[in-house]
């Protein structure tokens, strides 16, 4: 055999070395890829062509849609109010956060027929209070709860319900003795941790009042 012939046989075996190195790099390559990717998973109801989800911003979810209409109470629902207060009990109990206001001259939260929840514990998840937003929802009312405190979490998520006018929340910072007080005048059962995490929510135990009204420092309670 010639020189040609041997340069020949050295040059596609080189490149087969090669193709068959590159292609293996390129195989592991594309197994570790996949083994780093997360699985595959379809989205239940979801078209490729599907418009995108909005999501709410932090700054737009504590803003009030132009569509609604404003909270503020007339001046004279604002003045029969504040002639009943001067009758009505009050507890030294107030708004976990001013994003609860929904009058805003008054620096008031006024709930109308509210159901009416005494926590015993502080509540750290929304989670807990699934059952109570959904038995308020269905009911067409606001929702009072008097507690120790609330996380941080919680208070965001139901003050986005209540400004973007979902359900209305009026979350209340209450003591024992505060809450023991909230209990007597509405007629509610203290509910526990325990009780939230098992969904336990009777009848019974969910307090009602005329009109609410909470400030950052104290509640009033108005009777029918």
């Amino acid at each position: 055999m010639d020189w040609w012939g041997i340069g020949a046989i050295l040059a596609v075996g080189a490149a087969v070395v090669v193709y068959g190195f590159l292609d293996d790099r390129r195989k592991t390559r594309e197994r570790d890829a996949a083994l780093d990717a997360p699985p595959k998973r379809d989205i239940p109801r979801f078209h490729p062509t599907a418009q995108t989800p909005e999501y709410l911003s932090e700054l737009k979810a504590r803003t009030r849609p132009e569509a609604l209409p404003s909270t503020d109470l007339n001046a004279l629902t604002r003045t029969d109010l504040k002639a009943a207060q001067a009758a009505a009990p009050t507890v030294d109990a107030g708004l976990a956060s001013r994003d609860f206001v929904t009058d805003s001259p008054t620096g008031w939260a006024v709930a109308a027929s509210p159901m009416v929840v005494v926590l015993a514990d502080e509540v750290s998840t929304v989670r807990e209070l699934l059952p109570l937003l959904q038995r308020a929802q269905a009911a067409g009312r606001p929702l009072v709860l008097a507690g120790p405190g609330f996380g941080t979490e919680v208070v965001s998520t139901l003050a986005a319900n209540t400004t973007q006018g979902k359900q209305q929340c009026v979350p209340v910072v209450a003591k024992a003795e505060q809450a023991e007080r909230i209990a007597a005048l509405t007629l509610a059962q203290p509910l526990s941790h325990t009780d939230l995490q098992a969904g336990w929510v009777p009848d019974d135990a969910l307090g009602s009042i005329g009109t609410w009204i909470s400030d950052r420092t104290t509640s009033w309670l108005i009777a029918d």
